[in-house]
């Protein structure tokens, strides 16, 4: 994250001026050339300010779909209790309105679970089923018989709100017979159902399902939908238009056929009528095209609180909502959403609805999203005294803004070639505590060492506990008791890795009561005559005794197995894929202990 900058009419200023006074050594067609370059960097820069200015603005309404569209296509499909425990993340959300099923003629787990619901007298003003405007379709004419089994059940299980799907260009319909005449005619009937048989107060959304194809070929037909809704008397108006794509179209289309519809809501008098937007996942453009409709006139979004669902997923509501607030929107923080916690419910319907974490580089909410890479943005951070001004939101301009600080989880540094050394200064610190060993310059040779060891072809981590020690280990440290403790404590391993430390936990053991008493310490002769004599020739020899020294953290002269598992989850952790026990141990002494031994000797040198 880079520090706030002065406001954007005081940087063109200063360019402008700094321009002047070079222009004095360059000739007159040069200094020509670079007027209209920065004419054109100033012109362009303008153009979405007012889209930026809109989004600061922008009094957000969510609703959430994360019961419904986590599931859809999913490999594992949604259990009872998977659904009963995505209903208590969107709770601690705050959301308002969300979307409990969408219903139809199968007794799908989501009936089970709204019945279960009713039983236990849950609130569900709230709650919206999705339901088809027709059920039936008959030589290419939808009926008007039956009413939809989608709005039947919202009678049968208490949901009191309605979204009535609509396709503008179905191929299994006739569109030149069942126009959208006729398609406004029967919309109008399913309203009045609505209020008849659930409640006066019913809330209602009508989806423009396939509104991306039907903006592109025939978009009289959305028109003709989106004024009829917008007609409607006070007393009979619907809260709102939902829109979706498929991840289809680009952000230019969408968003201005989302603004050709706002405009329309506006032009018949339905100012407070919403318009929500929904994009699926298809070539990584997601959020961008959310918030490019958004900006065009779209009031909120109908979404999941993480990304999965049907194909490649969707743009989560979490992602978005922080967006809008990196952006500078408060009011969103300020409608009843606890948007603190969207990125740990995030982070858990994903667990719920795939037993797995998220992808760690899943932006927000990823394990790594909140990362800190680069060591010259630390540094830039740690030594700025640039102090943020009210003209700094401004001119459209992107308020820095520091996710961790935001949500209060720690940013992790990860320790890479683009680290500084002072960042590895701060990560040992942050990790270990204060160690006299912990200096700027032992944290230079880690930086040093990582080259050599990619150099030497060892393709491993530092930015975990047992990876970061080990780098301070080969670069001049040493590793303490203490430090070894803290990684045991806090080792998380695959259960093949776990199962291999415990056969070498079983070969300690009989080396451990070869002295007849069993306390989980190894003597130098025991631990050499157990495990270093592969791959050192002689028990007394310089090399055998610093690679003891190096395994003997507490300088005790004896092996404690905590000293020596340190190691194996080392090795564990940078090679899983080793197959057996002799595997593990090799990756240990060769990877690990010998090259930390080989730094043991040169300090003795």
């Amino acid at each position: 994250m880079l520090p706030r900058g002065r406001n954007l009419a005081i940087r063109r200023r200063t360019l402008r001026q700094k321009s002047k006074i070079e222009n004095d050594h360059i000739d007159l067609e040069t200094s020509k050339s670079l007027e209209l370059f920065i004419a054109e960097v100033e012109a362009f820069e303008s153009l979405g300010n007012e889209k930026k200015d809109h989004l600061r603005e922008l009094d957000l309404l969510v609703l959430d779909t994360s019961i419904r569209e986590t599931t859809v296509g999913s490999i594992r499909g949604h259990t009872l209790d998977n659904k009963r425990e995505i209903f208590k993340e969107i709770k601690k959300c705050g959301f308002k309105y969300y979307v409990i099923e969408a219903f139809n003629t199968e007794t799908r787990v989501g009936d089970v679970f709204v019945k279960s619901l009713n039983d236990a007298g849950e609130d569900l003003s709230g709650a919206f089923a999705f339901s088809e405007c027709w059920d039936v379709v008959k030589n290419k004419i939808p009926q008007e018989e039956p009413i939809p089994v989608g709005m039947r059940k919202c009678l049968q299980f208490g949901v009191p709100n309605v979204i009535i799907e609509v396709d503008l260009c179905f191929y299994k319909v006739d569109y030149g017979r069942f126009d959208e005449g006729k398609i406004c005619e029967l919309l109008k009937k399913r309203l009045q159902w609505i209020k008849k048989n659930l409640s006066k107060d019913s809330l209602t959304f009508v989806n423009l399902r396939d509104f991306s194809d039907a903006m592109a070929s025939y978009p009289q037909r959305v028109w003709k939908v989106v004024n009829f809704l917008s007609s409607l008397p006070a007393g009979d108006r619907i809260l709102g238009i939902m829109i979706e794509d498929l991840g289809k179209y680009d952000k230019d289309h969408l968003g201005g056929w989302t603004k050709a519809l706002r405009s329309e809501m506006k032009r018949c008098g339905w100012e407070d009528g919403h318009l929500l937007v929904h994009v699926h996942e298809q070539w990584g453009l997601v959020q961008g095209n959310v918030l490019e409709m958004l900006a065009m006139g779209g009031t909120g979004i109908w979404a999941g609180i993480c990304s999965e669902g049907a194909a490649l997923g969707h743009a989560d509501s979490c992602t978005t909502i922080l967006n809008l607030i990196r952006l500078g929107n408060t009011k969103v923080l300020n409608n009843g959403i606890n948007c603190q916690y969207l990125r740990e419910a995030a982070i858990n319907v994903t667990k719920i609805v795939t037993t797995e974490k998220p992808f760690e580089r899943q932006p927000v909410y990823g394990e790594r999203a909140t990362d800190m890479v680069f060591g010259f943005v630390f540094d830039q951070i740690n030594n700025s005294e640039i102090e943020t001004d009210s003209a700094s939101l401004s001119g459209g301009r992107i308020p820095d803004f520091d996710l961790s600080k935001f949500l209060g989880v720690k940013s992790e540094l990860r320790i890479t070639t683009m680290a500084s050394p002072e960042m590895i200064l701060l990560k040992l610190r942050s990790e270990f505590g204060d160690e006299p060993q912990f200096t700027i310059d032992i944290a230079g040779a880690m930086k040093d060492q990582i080259i050599k060891n990619l150099t030497a072809g060892r393709k491993e981590e530092y930015t975990s506990k047992s990876g970061l020690a080990m780098l301070f280990d080969q670069s001049g440290g040493h590793v303490t008791a203490k430090i070894a403790e803290i990684i045991n404590a806090t080792a998380e391993n695959k259960p093949h890795i776990d199962f291999l430390i415990e056969e070498v936990k079983k070969l300690w053991k009989m080396y451990d009561e070869a002295d007849g008493t069993a306390d989980d310490t190894l003597t130098f002769e025991n631990f050499y005559n157990g495990f270093m004599a592969p791959y050192f020739g002689c028990y007394r020899c310089e090399d055998s005794q610093a690679g003891l020294r190096v395994i003997d953290l507490d300088y005790d002269g004896c092996i404690e197995w905590t000293e020596f598992r340190y190691f194996l989850i080392w090795a564990g952790r940078e090679y899983p894929s080793v197959k057996n026990m002799k595997e593990l141990l090799d990756k240990t002494f060769r990877n690990g202990i010998i090259p930390a031994m080989l730094d043991e000797l040169s300090k003795m040198e």
